[in-house]
């Protein structure tokens, strides 16, 4: 197994080297570790002296950057106070303040917290199943399948692998252990968008709904689809009654420099799966909300029309106080003009890499900007050192180079890694 980091002297290597196991990382040779003592703004400070700009924001959930001081004052007064109690039959001020904080901020109406992106995404899936269950129709109860779309991703639990593309991709080797779904190419046309109407008109008596990441997809390769798109496929799934189900967790709160991506093609979803910058990047939090309309469909004397789930730690006090911190600050500063400033510089910087040898292509929406290169997976780890090396992280996967910075990043920072880019890249 590869070294933790390179170490002085003297220096032991960390406790639990021989134990812990990374994601996404073949752990027989993967890059050293970078060991981290502490992080401030968009800054990494390492133990070894070095200082990283950090340019994916933790997966890009830190929007705020690191340890904004508000944030973790409202942290520390709810560790004191209450950490964490159960939400079955126990309430507590700061969770359903954020339940009702969140709902008015997105314009949703119910909420349901879970801990991650990929258990939201499970949840979204459940309540689009028993939606039909619950309706007493018994046609209904045929639709179980979903829609997603090639190069989309919504995590790594078994419901939301299912919504992976299995042509291609991490996913596909459990292609034939998980549930049935279909994954369209995503309509880029007009014609694009009659042939989905014809397959929604074909497959609406199966269909539980239709799963998308609005205006990009992350991890599927940093592809960006257009606002009108985006509605003309709202529109035929509200035509022929199909549950819209958008999942933000990556481009929620001003990532595309609007509150949320969906805003741009002004439509509403039925549900909404929202994680990562929720909390500002400090805990782990995702929110699964719904409109009226749907939970109405949960309510009733029977217990059997209830949505029986329930994680643990299900709307943790501690991460509704980090969660509640977070909205102040969406709400108290102008994130639209900074994810704004930040995409001006991504267009204008970047543009210069792509005439470069190598280079496919270039794109900027908001706070994300891509440089696609012809790469294998040596070439990738090869640059990854070469970031490292001058002084930015920067975590390239597939064929891309991404930026993905917290939204209260500096110019001067923000330039160094669009330069260093440029110069390793030549």
């Amino acid at each position: 197994m590869g070294k933790i980091i390179k170490k002085n002297k003297g220096v032991r290597p960390l406790l639990g080297e021989k134990h812990i196991w990374l994601p996404y990382t073949q752990m027989k040779n993967h890059l050293p570790q970078l060991e981290v003592k502490t992080a401030k703004g968009s800054k990494i400070f390492l133990k070894d002296g070095s200082v990283l700009i950090d340019g994916i924001a933790s997966w890009w959930s830190v929007a705020h950057g690191y340890n904004h001081p508000h944030i973790i004052s409202e942290i520390i007064k709810q560790a004191k106070l209450l950490p964490h109690v159960m939400l079955a039959g126990m309430a507590n001020e700061t969770t359903y303040k954020l339940a009702h904080r969140l709902c008015k901020f997105s314009a949703m109406d119910r909420v349901f917290f879970s801990d991650s992106g990929s258990t939201a995404i499970e949840v979204a899936m459940k309540i689009a199943w028993q939606l039909h269950i619950n309706s007493g129709n018994s046609g209904e109860k045929n639709k179980t399948k979903f829609i997603s779309f090639k190069n989309s991703y919504h995590g790594d639990t078994t419901g939301a692998m299912s919504l992976a593309d299995m042509s291609d991709g991490m996913h596909q080797k459990f292609e034939k252990l998980l549930l049935k779904n279909f994954s369209l190419q995503l309509p880029q046309n007009k014609n694009d968008l009659k042939k989905f109407e014809q397959f929604i008109v074909k497959n609406k008596t199966i269909l539980a709904g239709i799963f998308i990441e609005p205006l990009v997809q992350c991890a599927g390769g940093m592809r960006f689809h257009e606002a009108k798109i985006l509605h003309e496929i709202f529109t035929i799934a509200k035509k022929h009654q199909v549950i819209f189900i958008a999942d933000e967790c990556a481009v929620g709160f001003y990532r595309t420099g609007k509150k949320f991506a969906f805003n741009h093609a002004k439509i509403q979803p039925d549900i909404l799966v929202l994680g990562k910058a929720l909390t500002g990047g400090t805990m782990t939090l995702a929110a699964t909300l719904v409109t009226k309309k749907i939970f109405e469909k949960f309510s009733g004397n029977s217990l059997d029309l209830a949505l029986m789930h329930g994680p643990t730690f299900m709307g943790n006090a501690l991460a509704c106080a980090a969660a509640n911190a977070s909205l102040d600050l969406f709400e108290k500063e102008n994130y639209e003009q900074k994810t704004l400033e930040i995409e001006k510089i991504l267009k204008t910087e970047l543009e210069k890499c792509r005439n470069l040898k190598g280079v496919k292509d270039v794109r900027s929406f908001g706070a994300i900007g891509v440089v696609e290169i012809s790469a294998d997976r040596k070439k990738i780890i090869s640059l990854r050192k070469k970031f490292i090396a001058a002084g930015i992280f920067l975590r390239p996967f597939g064929d891309c180079i991404y930026i993905m910075p917290a939204l209260t990043i500096k110019k001067s920072e923000l330039k160094k890694i669009t330069n260093s880019i440029f110069k390793i890249l030549s």
